[in-house]
């Protein structure tokens, strides 16, 4: 049933609003992605910086040449960014998932050109037919890159007016693009919940002390539209809700078929949520972190984001979607130095001085 009439949302007063915060997430995903396309293309004493060259069994890696006997040291290479990867995890959060991840970094471009083609081609065929076509773009620009870190990319962009392709470049072109296109055209949360490994270790990975995204229910409950003008909970002097409330408001909102529909309040009563559904709506995973942290959030900060633009917007505290750990919510002080922390900076010091020695 829709709200009444006079608790609808409708456009908040025009006031000046306070300045938006950097878009760094936006940044660090557009540096991540040039710096993939980029890094063929670097040179280093007259050679590829960075290439595995199969047939001539060499990689170079910026001026350090490897050789089939030196496989020592790339799987000491590989050791260490995995145990630096855990340490992050643990202190840190899915970081590496929400910012880093090609999967996250490739979906979100291709949802950034979905949108933006639907916004600037009204008719949905023609939408369509031009984000196919930019993915297509896109997926194929990225295989061909992908291979440029096997075989020389100069040669093989230049391929194009010389000799042609070797089979197994075609086909690893191809193929890469393809992969491209699917997973992060179509397939996008779904890789991250039934295919991606490492999501499925990461919960072993996280404790108590581990940072993730939290909705403040004891602020934004219960939520609800409302007409402009009357400002947070902290400018009315209704105060935050005890937790159990809180706790009970959420499940009630997040299952209506079992608990039933929430109460009617006043909109003086209502909490800072506005039930826009702006953090469910950009969600790169579909979730509702309203419904309490999940073990599937990569926590990439777009519903922070969201959830902030619209409280701006209605000049509210931002803040209502925080990242924090679980001890941190429950008012207690964080611990660096934990068991499984010290086993990872322990084991990373441990292949850090085997490498220096070895070299």
């Amino acid at each position: 049933m829709p709200p009444p009439s006079h608790l609808r949302l409708v456009e908040p007063p025009p006031r000046r609003a306070a300045r938006a915060p950097l878009r760094w997430r936006m940044a660090l995903s557009c540096a991540l992605l040039g710096a993939f396309y980029l890094l063929p293309w670097l040179r280093w004493d007259g050679r590829q910086a960075l290439l595995f060259d199969l047939p001539a069994r060499r990689f170079d890696l910026f001026g350090l040449t490897l050789w089939p006997q030196d496989l020592g040291v790339l799987l000491g290479l590989l050791a260490v960014l995995a145990t630096a990867l855990v340490l992050l995890t643990q202190l840190a959060g899915r970081v590496w998932c929400g910012h880093a991840c090609p999967q996250t970094l490739w979906s979100g471009l291709f949802g950034w050109i979905e949108r933006a083609t639907a916004r600037r081609l009204r008719r949905p065929a023609l939408a369509a037919a031009a984000r196919h076509l930019l993915w297509a773009g896109v997926a194929l620009w990225t295989g061909i890159t992908f291979v440029g870190l096997f075989s020389p990319i100069q040669a093989l962009v230049g391929s194009q007016g010389g000799p042609a392709w070797s089979g197994w470049e075609t086909f690893w072109v191809l193929f890469y693009a393809l992969a491209t296109w699917g997973n992060a055209g179509f397939l996008r949360e779904q890789v991250c919940l039934d295919l991606c490994p490492f999501a499925r270790v990461c919960p072993s990975l996280c404790d108590a002390d581990t940072p993730q995204m939290h909705y403040l229910a004891r602020r934004g409950e219960p939520r609800g539209p409302r007409p402009p003008g009357q400002g947070g909970v902290a400018d009315r002097g209704r105060g935050l809700l005890d937790a159990v409330s809180a706790s009970d408001y959420s499940f009630r909102a997040a299952h209506p078929a079992l608990a039933g529909p929430l109460p009617r309040f006043a909109s003086d009563r209502l909490g800072d949520c506005l039930d826009c559904r702006a953090c469910v709506d950009i969600c790169p995973m579909a979730l509702d972190i309203r419904s309490g942290p999940h073990p599937d959030c990569i926590a990439c900060g777009a519903c922070v984001d969201a959830c902030d633009t619209q409280m701006r917007r209605w000049h509210f505290p931002a803040g209502l979607i925080a990242r924090a750990s679980p001890r941190a919510m429950q008012q207690q002080p964080t611990r660096w130095l934990r068991p499984r922390t010290l086993a990872a900076m322990g084991t990373l010091l441990v292949l850090l001085g085997i490498g220096l020695y070895r070299l």
